[in-house]
């Protein structure tokens, strides 16, 4: 067989391979995170897959500002098993810092959110 046959004949095995590589992981595991308003129980903020069907665990800070100016901010961590669309996962009062430097708490931010997937 002549060197450009096996060329021409190895070329779409090649460009196969190709494709398959790039399109392993096209659906990673994602997420978002909102959070409601701030009560005496605590912060709950709802997890929601916005991709991939795989384990994973979020992980996020959230930041409140309040009216006079002062932050208080508390981490929180969800893990999302195979399938699993949504989740709630509630942030206790204690778990956030500065609480002393915040009269009211007026707006939130999900900040840092990190997706592993397990």
């Amino acid at each position: 067989m002549k060197p450009q046959a096996v060329l021409h004949a190895l070329l779409p095995v090649s460009i196969a391979l190709v494709v398959a590589a790039c399109t392993i992981n096209t659906n990673p595991d994602a997420a978002r995170v909102d959070c409601g308003a701030p009560g005496p129980n605590g912060v709950d903020c709802r997890i929601q897959r916005t991709g991939g069907t795989g384990a994973f665990e979020a992980c996020w800070n959230l930041v409140i500002t309040c009216q006079n100016g002062g932050r208080m901010t508390g981490s929180a961590c969800h893990d999302m098993a195979v399938g699993e669309t949504e989740g709630i996962r509630n942030m206790p009062v204690a778990g956030f810092s500065n609480q002393a430097a915040c009269d009211v708490p007026t707006s939130g931010k999900v900040e840092r959110l990190g997706i592993t997937s397990k």
